[in-house]
């Protein structure tokens, strides 16, 4: 090939770029980086991860050993001991205390998604005069203290006549709940109008569009909420404590505390046995539903 003169002198002129150091052999910058991320997240995951540790150790630990000090920290005699003095106590009746826990659970659960869905569909998709007014309204109770609305409810509740029974931890999620509101109205959002156009054209009301086409694509955020709600319901203690006088009624949180008021310190054995049934049902929870929780948020967003 010949180079004519006049692109030889061009060559010529065009500076040189420098090549990129060579990097030195062994050095991997983004591995040590990755490194010290893991070794920090772990080393900010121990405290949370020590209860769990501590509580799955001590349901199989001697009785004798779970106050000893100092402690010990591996079981030195795997057990069932605490379960059989858990079951030895006649007056605790885990079948029906679990049973009352997942009714006010499922019921809740329920009520709660059909009630919000529907409440969440006309603030996303119903145009009326105050809805932005009102909609503040509804996330301005989500920051009301629970203590700030006690005593009216409880005298409510009272002049219903529904203390010692479900209602008063049941029947107010018929009427939604703020935090679900929000997170589907926010998914709602997300979802293009022109759907809803077009079902309205072809003939559809409001509630054939709620139904046949919001519900079927809310499924991501409706199991968000479920498990949120279920989450609150389940580790309620304080609606039962106040509401429910007959032990026959207890949920799991409420009779956990009541057998520690008790029994006390003696029978430690027991109390840790009966503390790790109640929460194991929501670590196998969390478990199994945690990708579709975070990937459920993750779709509904914070659209305005």
């Amino acid at each position: 090939m010949i180079t004519r003169p006049d692109d030889a002198s061009t060559l010529a002129t065009v500076p040189q770029q420098p090549l990129p150091p060579a990097p030195a052999p062994g050095r991997r910058p983004g591995a040590l980086i990755r490194a010290g991320t893991y070794a920090l997240l772990v080393a900010a995951a121990v405290p949370f991860l020590f209860p769990v540790y501590w509580l799955a150790t001590g349901i199989f630990k001697p009785s004798s050993t779970l106050l000893q000090t100092p402690p010990v920290w591996w079981p030195p005699a795997w057990t069932l001991a605490n379960f059989r003095s858990l079951a030895g106590y006649t007056d605790v009746n885990l079948g029906d205390y679990t049973l009352n826990t997942l009714y006010i659970s499922g019921f809740s659960v329920v009520a709660t998604l059909v009630s919000s869905s529907l409440v969440a569909y006309g603030f996303s998709r119903i145009r009326f005069t105050g809805r932005n007014v009102l909609f503040g309204i509804l996330i301005a109770t989500m920051i009301l203290p629970t203590w700030a609305t006690l005593i009216p409810q409880y005298v409510l509740f009272k002049w219903l006549g529904w203390l010692g029974t479900f209602r008063p931890l049941t029947w107010p999620y018929l009427f939604g709940d703020p935090f679900t509101i929000f997170l589907l109205r926010q998914f709602m959002l997300g979802i293009p109008s022109e759907l809803t156009e077009a079902a309205k054209i072809d003939g559809a009301n409001e509630f054939t569009i709620y139904l046949r086409i919001m519900l079927p694509l809310l499924k991501p955020a409706l199991t968000v909420g479920a498990i949120f709600v279920f989450i609150n319901t389940y580790n309620d203690f304080f609606g039962p404590l106040i509401y429910l006088t007959d032990s026959g009624r207890y949920t799991l949180s409420l009779a956990v505390f009541q057998f520690v008021q008790l029994r006390g310190a003696p029978d430690i054995g027991a109390i840790v046995a009966f503390t790790a049934l109640v929460t194991t049902p929501l670590v196998v929870l969390f478990f199994f539903a945690q990708r579709m929780l975070l990937a459920g948020i993750k779709l509904s967003g914070l659209r305005g």
